[in-house]
């Protein structure tokens, strides 16, 4: 409390502010004068004091005639002034509202508590104040909990009859008193057993120790019986399926709960059902014996239409097979036509034409070089263009022949261990020698990748390769741009991605030659690799993307300066004789201005060549594949210049 004058006076107020609930003492003017500490806790906000407020500001629901000074007496009051619990709403300083019970009782100072007028100026009312915002809820949740278990008990279909620990019924719903034909008042306290579980379907008596209620309140196990009988008013038998569980309270054991469905509804439709039968089954045996004739009649008609048919299928087959027998001859003959005429065709390539075509690349190579030096330097140079033109046919030949023989399964690709900038180099020399020196000048990138592959087949799919972006057909003549000036730069870039060796080929012209592309592909579809063509878009041409396993090779070699060629790969070679690696780190502009097809000079367009490097082909990463960055080796661009005769 707030006033403290002596050491009891302060046990005592340590006393009253230890108490639980609110304490609040009041003066003859109605006005609160001390309060313990649950008392400011509960009505005290902060920046406000509960002590000189009135009464009837923080309880406005509470008698004002109980207040000392006020000079009517409620009826039958206490003489001590105390007042039973009264429930109502408080308000606290800042005006919030919240449930209370409140009790009070007169206070004297130990003189007369009465004088002639009325109440004496020392008397005091003290207020105990209960807060229940928790207990108001909780009755509150309770009572709704009861509520729908009332509901859900009164609209349940079961039948539902609570017990206590000796069998007597304490609780049951409306759908149990209707299925036992009593009022639900009239089942109240009554033994459970001896009212509807006294017998047995055959009249005999039922021991209660043997029934499943019993056994439940004994030992708490659940019980479920189909076809149980029970007995109602009147002793009319009663089939329900009946369960029995036990009740708890904690782990104690209260009492049992019987829940029973009527079975007397399944077991009508039941016997409802069995009568359809019989009568279906008398109905299906009468239908039988009058189609029996007619289906007799059916099959014989059918038996008689089936051997028509018969007939006629076999006439139709046996003409079909006549027809069949001579289509296949047809065709047979046809196939043997067609494969004596590629047999004559690759006996014609490789006997008699590439031997033929290597003497007389022979001889004219001994005749260009004109050791007595008695030719016109005009005859020589054509002497040298026809040893190159018949080079380049017999190359083609070989090429298409490995092809023929690779597709047809009579020979198969021999992987080794190399490295793809030998390839590349290998694949561009070999390009050179398919479309002529002079025609092209390249971009290469290919930095030190090791592969297991077929060095020399997958050379020569690249060279074809580029002479197809390159739009030299197998004659040696190249398409003229009709738009004036085009950059005849083929970009060939190798990188690793994952465990794919993947070489980019782009060039000025769209490709799809009929005698380039299908053994570029039959030569990647042996290596279990892809070759798809991709339209780059600002850029003139196509680029092609040929994708092989790396298969045992060890990919990106870090800190390599080159590949080294395998020795059955000659290194790369331009027209003028010099060696050069596909990805040796030079960083050199050969040719930045070359010999045009119409005499005029033109520079070649390097912004093109590096974008193409720099960039990545849309779609052309195989699915769920990461991109892989940007080749970071350096690049090497080389110009395939003619040479002296050329």
């Amino acid at each position: 409390m707030s006033s403290r004058p002596s050491r009891g006076a302060a046990r005592l107020a340590a006393i009253l502010d230890a108490l639980p609930d609110a304490l609040v003492l009041v003066n003859a003017n109605g006005t609160v004068v001390n309060a313990n500490t649950i008392a400011l806790e509960a009505f005290e906000a902060p920046g406000t004091a509960l002590v000189g407020r009135g009464l009837l500001d923080l309880l406005p629901e509470f008698d004002s005639r109980l207040i000392p000074g006020s000079m009517r007496r409620p009826d039958h009051m206490d003489p001590a002034g105390r007042t039973k619990p009264t429930r109502m709403i408080a308000r606290r300083t800042d005006g919030s509202e919240f449930p209370v019970e409140v009790t009070s009782a007169n206070l004297e100072n130990g003189q007369q508590a009465y004088d002639g007028y009325g109440y004496t100026g020392d008397e005091l009312l003290m207020i105990v104040v209960r807060d229940l915002s928790g207990t108001v809820d909780t009755e509150a949740e309770l009572a709704r909990s009861q509520r729908q278990t009332e509901m859900i008990l009164r609209a349940a279909a079961e039948g539902v009859v609570g017990t206590d620990t000796d069998g007597r019924i304490v609780l049951v719903n409306p759908a149990a008193a209707q299925i036992l034909g009593y009022r639900a008042g009239e089942l109240g306290g009554k033994e459970l057993h001896a009212l509807v579980l006294h017998s047995r379907p055959d009249g005999s008596p039922f021991p209660y120790e043997e029934s499943p209620l019993a056994d439940t309140l004994r030992s708490g196990r659940k019980h479920r019986v189909r076809g149980q009988v029970l007995w109602s008013k009147g002793d009319a038998k009663v089939s329900v399926d009946l369960t029995t569980a036990p009740v708890r309270d904690g782990d104690q054991l209260v009492g049992a709960v019987m829940t029973f469905t009527d079975r007397r509804p399944y077991e009508a439709l039941a016997e409802e059902k069995a009568a359809q039968e019989k009568a279906h089954a008398e109905e299906v045996e009468r239908l039988t014996e009058e189609h029996a004739s007619d289906l007799t009649a059916l099959r014989q008609s059918h038996v008689t239409e089936v051997e028509e048919l018969r007939e006629q299928h076999a006439e139709e087959l046996a003409a079909g097979e006549e027809r069949y027998a001579a289509l296949a001859e047809r065709e047979k003959d046809r196939y043997e036509a067609l494969a004596g005429r590629h047999e004559q065709l690759l006996t014609l390539l490789a006997q008699s034409l590439r031997g033929p075509l290597d003497e007389l690349r022979r001889d004219l190579a001994a005749l260009a070089a004109d050791d007595a030096g008695q030719l016109w330097p005009e005859a020589n140079q054509v002497l040298h263009h026809l040893s190159a033109g018949y080079s380049r046919i017999t190359t083609l030949i070989d090429n298409v022949l490995g092809y023929q023989r690779l597709d047809a399964g009579t020979e198969d690709i021999s992987r080794t261990k190399v490295m793809l900038d030998a390839v590349v180099a290998a694949g561009v020399d070999g390009a050179v020698e398919l479309i002529g020196p002079g025609r092209v000048q390249f971009a290469v990138h290919a930095p030190p990748i090791e592969a297991e592959v077929d060095p020399q087949r997958l050379a020569t799919a690249l060279a074809h390769l580029v002479a197809d972006v390159a739009g030299v057909d197998a004659t040696g003549n190249s398409p003229v741009s009709a738009g004036g000036y085009l950059d005849n730069t083929v970009v060939v870039a190798a990188a690793q991605r994952g465990e794919v060796a993947r070489i980019e080929v782009r060039g000025p012209y769209a490709g799809g030659d009929p005698v380039h592309e299908p053994i570029v592909r039959g030569i990647v579809r042996a290596h279990g690799g892809v070759l798809q063509t991709h339209e780059v878009p600002g850029m003139s041409g196509s680029a092609y993307v040929l994708e092989v396993p790396l298969g045992g090779g060890a990919g990106a070699v870090v800190g390599a300066a080159g590949g080294q060629m395998p020795a059955a790969l000659p290194a790369a070679q331009d027209s003028t004789g010099q060696i050069s690696g596909a990805g040796d780190g030079g960083a050199e502009e050969a040719g930045g201005a070359e010999q045009g097809a119409g005499g005029g000079r033109r520079r070649a367009r390097r912004a093109s060549t590096d974008a193409f490097l720099e960039s990545e082909v849309p779609g052309a990463g195989q699915a769920g594949e990461p991109e892989a960055p940007a080749p970071t080796g350096r690049r090497r661009r080389r110009g395939v210049c003619g040479s002296a005769h050329g």
